[in-house]
């Protein structure tokens, strides 16, 4: 799942819109957080405040087959801090050392590590540049594809020659730690969205036209004048316009009987 920077804001934004999202437990765990954490609740009034939530905006909600579920997540949420963070900075030598890699694959590849370091970094003054996340994690929001799949470490391979990152020392962390993490530098760059890291990069060197899409604000490849939504967004309002196509079809249909 993609990192959220301000979980506080997101989940703010899921009350009032009522969206469940294609993950529930996960978009729960979230709202469970924010009920404990930023509403003070406890935990029976979070359960209630979950089922709540479900009843209104899932369709055929069966309050017995998610009972176990949202009482874990309301006596859990408290334990796991809520995020409120606006951006992340990135500081001109930091993209220094990325561009002193000569494949952009490599670079976009390393940006999105070092953000995920950069995050980790602020929330815990103990990480000390660990990225804290998944290799197909980092290629599939680096959007960096490779042939096979060995390639993948045999990229990571090529960037740590240069010492810009680290593997664990352990034979089962697959863990990665970045070398050049800057904390205390002049920000050149600001990133508050982690679903598109490497078009965040590529659209700050130059490489590529990029917008944002109309609905949610992703970043996306412009790939032509009418190039508005993300795949997700567009394919919410094909269906949306079928909806309402329908049911004034319908409607008029019934007119004539």
């Amino acid at each position: 799942m993609t990192v959220i920077l301000n979980e506080a804001k997101q989940a703010a934004n899921v009350i009032e819109k009522g969206e469940l999202g294609s993950k529930p437990a996960a978009t729960l765990f979230l709202l469970g957080k924010y009920y404990r954490q930023k509403e003070r609740l406890g935990k029976q009034p979070t359960t209630e405040k979950l089922h709540a939530f479900m009843q209104q905006n899932s369709k055929n909600y069966n309050p017995a087959l998610w009972e176990k579920l949202i009482e874990d997540i309301s006596a859990k949420a408290a334990k796991y801090p809520l995020r409120e963070i606006d951006s992340i900075s990135i500081t001109q030598n930091e993209l220094d050392h990325i561009a002193a890699l000569q494949h952009q694959k490599y670079q976009t590849l390393l940006f999105t590590m070092l953000c995920y370091a950069k995050l980790y970094n602020t929330v815990s003054e103990h990480n000390n540049g660990w990225v804290n996340a998944s290799i197909p994690e980092l290629y599939r929001i680096s959007r960096v594809t490779v042939k096979y799949r060995n390639d993948k470490f045999l990229y990571l391979n090529e960037i740590e020659k240069n010492g810009l990152i680290s593997f664990s020392g352990q034979n089962d962390n697959l863990n990665l730690k970045v070398n050049f993490v800057d904390m205390h530098g002049a920000a050149v760059l600001q990133i508050s969205d982690f679903r598109e890291l490497g078009y965040e990069y590529l659209q700050h060197t130059g490489n590529g036209k990029f917008i944002r899409c109309s609905q949610c604000a992703r970043l996306i490849r412009q790939t032509g004048k009418n190039t508005h939504y993300c795949a997700e967004c567009g394919q919410k309002r094909r269906l949306e316009t079928k909806r309402t196509w329908w049911e004034q079809n319908a409607q008029h249909t019934a007119r004539l009987f």
